[in-house]
């Protein structure tokens, strides 16, 4: 733990504090604030307060006291896993952070009190899963329970249910309508930007398998407007059509369109 000048006041405050003392300035709040439910707040909320009573006693001595309210913020960071299945693992640490009033000391300054505490929590999406929020259609996934905050879901070739937060997922839904795969992992800064590329790959694959074989694309020689499309959906469509217009004089006539969008996309790994 350690002390940082100034006072936050609300969790906007403490999120852009943890960022930022983390070394993590490069994440959006908005990223951070998707994990928000995923943290025990309740839980972490006495450990919390002895750890600020203990830190606050030992800079400002015996007798000082505090006021202030106590944030829990989590720090996510991605990994991506090929097995079982494509997914993204989120190992998520919890931070204090908290505004402080120091009282029964000559001079009562306010301060901010910021660091991790408890254990790191870990939250799996399988690309399966994400897939099916892009297509609204999770009720392809049976669920098998539900206790209020959490609903588990029966996810193929996982040992267990598949437990997730219910504002985590409607938060996550939410973020995915308004922006692409692409924007929204660039939200996590260096780090998102590291996963893109099985992400996207993993994500083309699984859009290749759900199509009937009449009509795989991978099967036809490629079409521009195939092509774009699929990348739209990966990255939305200025970057789309970006990636695709600097891929045009190394695509090849004779490729299929899984072909093609596989260039597109490691060329513009190669831009990250």
């Amino acid at each position: 733990m350690r002390f940082v000048s100034g006072y936050i006041a609300d969790v906007d405050e403490a999120v852009a504090l943890v960022l930022h003392e983390a070394g993590r300035g490069d994440m959006s709040q908005e990223a951070a604030d998707l994990f928000l439910s995923s943290v025990d707040s309740t839980g972490l909320q006495i450990p919390g307060e002895k750890v600020v009573d203990t830190e606050v006693r030992r800079k400002y001595g015996r007798n000082a006291r505090w006021q202030g309210k106590l944030w829990f913020v989590p720090l996510p960071q991605l990994r991506y896993e090929a097995l079982p299945v494509p997914l993204l693992m989120f190992t998520i640490q919890p931070y204090l952070a908290v505004g402080l009033a120091i009282l029964n000391v000559n001079r009562s300054p306010s301060v901010n009190l910021i660091g991790p505490i408890g254990k790191a929590e870990k939250l799996i999406l399988p690309l399966e899963f994400l897939q099916a929020i892009l297509d609204n259609r999770l009720d392809s996934f049976e669920i098998v329970a539900r206790d209020g905050t959490h609903t588990s879901w029966n996810v193929p070739f996982f040992r267990e249910p598949l437990r997730l937060p219910d504002e985590f997922l409607a938060d996550l839904s939410w973020d995915l309508k308004r922006k692409s795969v692409f924007s929204w992992l660039l939200g996590f800064g260096r780090n998102g930007r590291g996963v893109m590329p099985q992400v996207v790959g993993s994500l083309l694959g699984i859009q290749f398998r759900k199509v009937t074989e009449a009509s795989l694309p991978d099967k036809q020689v490629w079409r521009q407007d195939d092509v774009l499309e699929t990348l739209i959906r990966m990255f939305g469509a200025l970057k789309a059509r970006a990636l695709l217009n600097q891929a045009l004089p190394y695509l090849k006539a004779d490729m299929t369109n899984e072909e093609a969008i596989r260039l597109v996309i490691q060329m513009a790994g190669k831009e990250n």
